[in-house]
C-alpha cells in the first residue's frame, strides 16, 4: 500500500470511494460528497484564526486530501 503523498487529490478521493464499499451506482454521489467535504474543510481552515494550512491553496496530493476528509 502506498503512502498517498504522490497521488493527486482527485485520484485519492476516487480511491477512498472505491475502498469504502459504496455500491457502484453510488460512486459519483460519494465522490461529490467527499469533494464538498474537502471544500468545506478548506473554507473552514481559511476562516480560522490559526489556519493549519495556507488558506487559499487547494490540496496538492492525496495525503492532504486524507487530512482534510
Amino acid at each position: 500500500m502506498g503512502s498517498g503523498t504522490g497521488i493527486s487529490p482527485s485520484v485519492m478521493i476516487n480511491r477512498m470511494v472505491h475502498r469504502s464499499g459504496v455500491p457502484q451506482a453510488g460512486h459519483l454521489l460519494e465522490v461529490a460528497r467527499l469533494r464538498g467535504e474537502m471544500a468545506k474543510a478548506l473554507s473552514d481552515n481559511a476562516a480560522s484564526p490559526l489556519p493549519t494550512t495556507k488558506p487559499a491553496e487547494a490540496p496538492i496530493n492525496g495525503a492532504e486530501v486524507d487530512l482534510l476528509i
